[in-house]
This record gives structure tokens, sequence and C-alpha cells, in this order.
């Protein structure tokens, strides 16, 4: 009888470390769903960025390309980008072309993501919160 109630208290106490422990790493990324933000892409660019509820514009600081995307909210923290206009002639070749981005953490004022790009390997980096 004794071993019965110690092995009920390690199974609750094993179960409320980690669904205590879970609740801890759930990123908030409903908060980066519109907005104003920079990034810098692999190439050492930044890069603007304004979200709206369905679109995306971002903007070469460098060199003023536009690149706008139809932006479609798979999960809380999954979104899917679709190219759909470039003033850049060299990456209208990524017109209606998807990009799928996962966030992977938050914090306040930014995010990191994970990237499946086309045309390369998982690209992994940090969109920052733009202050105006």
């Amino acid at each position: 009888m004794k071993i019965k109630i110690f092995l009920t208290a390690i199974f609750f106490l094993f179960f409320f470390h980690v669904s205590g422990q879970s609740q801890l790493t759930i990123p908030d990324c409903d908060s980066f769903r519109t907005g104003d933000y920079l990034y810098t892409d692999t190439a050492g660019v930044t890069w603007t960025l304004k979200r709206t509820k369905h679109r995306q514009v971002q903007k070469s600081m460098r060199t003023g390309v536009v690149i706008k995307f139809k932006i479609i909210w798979i999960s809380a923290c999954e979104y899917r980008l679709t190219q759909v206009w470039t003033s850049d002639r060299s990456m209208r070749k990524w017109n209606r072309a998807n990009f799928s981005y996962q966030i992977v953490s938050t914090t306040a004022g930014s995010y990191s993501y994970s990237c499946i790009c086309k045309g390369s390997p998982s690209i992994q980096g940090t969109v920052v919160r733009a202050v105006n």
C-alpha cells in the first residue's frame, strides 16, 4: 500500500513538473501578426517589413527594392508568404512562389523564425519590432 501511494505521488509530481515546463516554452506569436518590423537577410541587407492582416510589404534599406506578399496564417506560429509583386525584375521569377515560416521563439520585441524557402536550405533569422 505504501508503494502505491509513493508511486502515485511520484507520478503527480512528474506530471506537474512537465506541464509547468511546457507552458514556459510556448511562444506568443499573436502579437506579431501585424505591425512594422526590421530584419537582416543572409546577405547582410536590412529590410523594413510592414504587415497587415492579409498583406506584407518588404523594402530593402540598401537598394529600395519592394516586395509584396500575401500572408496566410496556418496556425498560431506558422504562416505562408506568397510573393505577388516586386519592383526588381530579377526577383519576379518568385512571383506566386510560397515560402513557409515557423516562429520558433519570441521576446517582447522580436521573434526568431525558421523558413523553408525555395531554392535554398532552411533559413533561420530574427525579426525585430520597429520603433516609430
